[in-house]
């Protein structure tokens, strides 16, 4: 094997996935994985998702008296710096109207590194999931160049956070609009990303999503995972991501028949160094 721990999995207390955390631990067990980190969601400011992270925090806490190789971690995705302050000045997402001027609209991330750390939080995957740079951007029709510039920016701001640990799914698209051709993505955008993550001394997630989904070709695949053996050649370490929501299988078999190919070796793939954890 290849992959030898799994720093990205949703729980039953993310919004979005379903995993007791019993489930998930005696399947690792199975897995013979040696760490995995639980990161739920906190994509708002807002109090539902606080009180989900609390309770994914409190079950962590629980759950590491019988599986002590459990982390917690947490998963921040940009969201717009109007919105995030309006969430903070109100308390909710409810009647928030995105302002007509001064896009593309900055960048923010739920949460401080010190109300995560207060929380148990040892590290912060940080990943691209939707537009946000203007008015009714998740509405707006799907445009290919748009959004890969629009990733582009949040990626390279999440590669200069300090709050980032792992850049998760760097060029993930829930329609996978560029899933075709990796190539479509400007290699000067690839490589400015690259640069930023390993001056900041960030890791790199490999994704199980982009080697399952029906929607990337066998080109996009092998692509995909060149590209991160492009990164790890630059000396940027790289993680592996499940990214599981619902079912906690072992997914590392077809994934690691993609980095085989690329020229991953057991050893390659990495947990996090414990200097990189809070």
């Amino acid at each position: 094997m290849i992959i030898h721990s799994d720093w990205h999995i949703h729980s039953e207390y993310s919004y979005d996935a379903l995993n007791p955390l019993s489930l998930i631990a005696e399947n690792a067990k199975e897995q013979g994985l040696r760490f995995v980190g639980i990161t739920d969601h906190l994509n708002y400011n807002d109090g539902k998702f606080w009180r989900d992270l609390r309770a994914s925090a409190e079950g962590v806490r629980e759950a590491q008296k019988k599986y002590p190789f459990m982390m917690l971690g947490v998963e921040l995705t940009p969201i717009a710096k109007p919105q995030f302050d309006y969430i903070k000045r109100t308390g909710t997402r409810l009647g928030y109207e995105a302002p007509t001027e001064g896009f593309p609209f900055a960048i923010a991330l739920a949460a401080s590194k010190e109300e995560l750390t207060a929380l148990g939080v040892r590290y912060v995957i940080g990943a691209s999931h939707w537009r946000v740079d203007c008015p009714g951007a998740s509405s707006l029709p799907v445009d290919r160049d748009a959004c890969i510039g629009e990733w582009y920016r949040q990626q390279m701001y999440l590669a200069n956070d300090e709050r980032v640990t792992i850049l998760g799914h760097p060029w993930y698209h829930g329609k996978g609009i560029w899933y075709e051709n990796f190539d479509v993505i400007p290699q000067g955008m690839k490589d400015d990303l690259a640069a930023a993550l390993k001056e900041n001394g960030k890791y790199v997630e490999c994704n199980a999503h982009f080697f399952q989904t029906a929607k990337a070709t066998e080109t996009f695949r092998h692509q995909y995972a060149k590209y991160l053996r492009g990164m790890f050649e630059m000396g940027i370490p790289v993680t592996y991501g499940s990214d599981a929501h619902n079912g906690y299988a072992d997914d590392r078999p077809i994934v690691e028949k993609y980095l085989s190919a690329a020229g991953f070796r057991d050893g390659d793939i990495v947990g996090i160094d414990e200097k990189d954890l809070w």
